[in-house]
C-alpha cells in the first residue's frame, strides 16, 4: 500500500515530488500507515534506548564491548528512521541511504572486532583456534574459487586479509554513497537505470562487489569462531547483522530494478524509480522492528554476562560477582 493515493488516470511526474505534495496527494489509508510506520519507528528507537540503559548499568562489562554492543544495536533504529525520512522526504532519498549504508559499513566492521573481543584479543584467538584451517570456500565469493582450497592456514597475514577485506567495505562505500549523492544532485544518477551510460550501473556494481568481499572475509571469520563462542550466541548475533545487510542490499536492489522495468507501476505524483525505492523503504521499517526485538533478546542472554551483574542491586561488599568475573576470564 503506498502512502500516495491511487490514480491511473494521472501522468506521472518527472521530477521527484516535495514533501508537501506527498501529504497533499495521500490518502486516508495513507495517513494511517504513515502512523504506524511512525509507530514501529519510535519503538524500535526505544528498544535501543533500553538497551543502552541496560548495558550501562553493568559497570564490569569492559567499555570497548559495550561501545560495540551500541554500535550492533544502533543498527536497526538508524535503518528505520532514515527509512521514514525516505518515505515522507522523496527528495532526501539518497541522503537517508547515505547515512544508513554508512553506519551499516561501519558496523560490520564493528561485528568482526566483537569477534576479536569475545576471544580476549588477538593473541588469545590464535591461542583457541589457531590451528583452525580458514573455510576460503564460504559464502559469497568462496562459491567461484574452484582453483584454490578449501581452507587456509590461519596465519597473522591471513587474519590481517580477512581483516582488510571487511575494512574496505567501511572505507568504499561512503565514498561511493557520496558520489551517487553528488550526481543525483546534478541529476546524473537515475536508480534502476541499467545501461552503460548509467551511473547507477556502476555504482551499485561496485557496492555490491565490495559488499561482498566484505561479508566474505566475515563469513570466514565467524565460521571458524562460531563454536568456541558459542556461549556468546554469536550466531544469532551474526545473523541479525546480516539480515540488515541482505534486506538493504537485495531487497532495495530488487524494488528498484523492479520500479526501473515497470512491473511496479508509477503512482502520481512519483515517479517509476521513487515508487520502488518507496516500498523499500516502507518495509524496512517493518522488517528493522522485528529484527530489533529479535537480536534485543539475544544481546541480553545471560550467558553473554556473569549472572551475578544481571542483578540491579548487589551488595558493595559482595564478592561473589568478582569470583565469577575471575572465573570467567580463567575460561576464556
Amino acid at each position: 500500500m503506498s502512502l500516495i493515493s491511487l490514480n491511473d488516470n494521472l501522468n506521472c511526474s518527472l521530477t521527484t515530488p516535495r514533501v508537501e505534495e506527498v501529504f497533499k496527494e495521500m490518502s486516508r489509508a495513507g495517513f494511517v500507515l504513515a502512523g504506524v510506520v511512525l509507530f514501529l519507528a519510535t519503538v524500535t528507537f526505544f528498544i535501543y534506548v533500553d538497551e543502552v540503559l541496560f548495558l550501562r548499568k553493568i559497570m564490569q562489562l569492559p567499555s570497548n564491548r559495550k561501545t560495540r554492543y551500541y554500535f550492533l544495536l544502533g543498527l536497526y533504529p538508524v535503518f528505520s528512521w532514515t527509512s521514514v525520512l525516505g518515505l515522507f522526504v522523496p527528495r532526501a532519498s539518497i541522503l537517508a541511504q547515505l547515512v544508513a549504508i554508512c553506519y551499516l559499513a561501519i558496523c560490520v566492521y564493528q561485528f568482526f572486532e566483537l569477534i576479536i573481543d569475545y576471544f580476549g584479543g588477538k593473541r588469545k584467538l590464535f591461542d583457541t583456534i589457531g590451528d583452525q584451517g580458514i573455510p576460503i570456500k564460504s559464502v559469497p565469493v568462496g562459491c567461484f574459487l574452484f582453483c584454490f582450497a578449501d581452507t587456509a592456514k590461519l596465519t597473522r597475514k591471513n587474519f590481517l586479509r580477512m581483516k582488510k577485506l571487511v575494512l574496505q567495505m567501511a572505507l568504499l562505500h561512503p565514498l561511493l554513497m557520496f558520489i551517487a549523492a553528488v550526481l543525483s544532485a546534478n541529476g546524473s544518477y537515475k536508480p534502476g537505470k541499467v545501461t552503460l551510460d548509467s551511473a547507477y550501473l556502476y555504482i551499485s556494481s561496485l557496492a555490491g562487489i565490495s559488499t561482498a568481499l566484505a561479508v566474505w572475509g566475515l563469513v570466514m571469520l565467524y565460521r571458524i569462531a562460531k563454536e568456541p563462542l558459542a556461549n556468546y550466541h554469536i550466531t544469532a548475533k551474526f545473523f541479525s547483522t546480516q539480515v540488515v545487510l541482505i534486506l538493504s542490499n537485495v531487497q532495495g536492489m530488487i524494488f528498484i530494478l523492479l520500479a526501473g522495468n515497470n512491473v511496479i507501476k508509477c503512482v502520481a505524483p512519483l515517479v517509476t524509480e521513487t515508487r520502488g525505492i518507496e516500498l523499500h523503504h516502507l518495509l524496512l521499517v517493518f522488517e528493522m522492528f522485528i529484527v530489533s526485538v529479535v537480536a534485543r533478546g539475544f544481546y541480553r542472554q545471560i550467558s553473554d554476562l556473569p549472572r551475578c551483574l544481571l542483578v540491579q542491586q548487589v551488595s558493595d561488599n559482595d564478592t561473589s560477582c568478582d569470583d565469577e568475573l575471575s572465573d570467567r576470564e580463567a575460561l576464556d
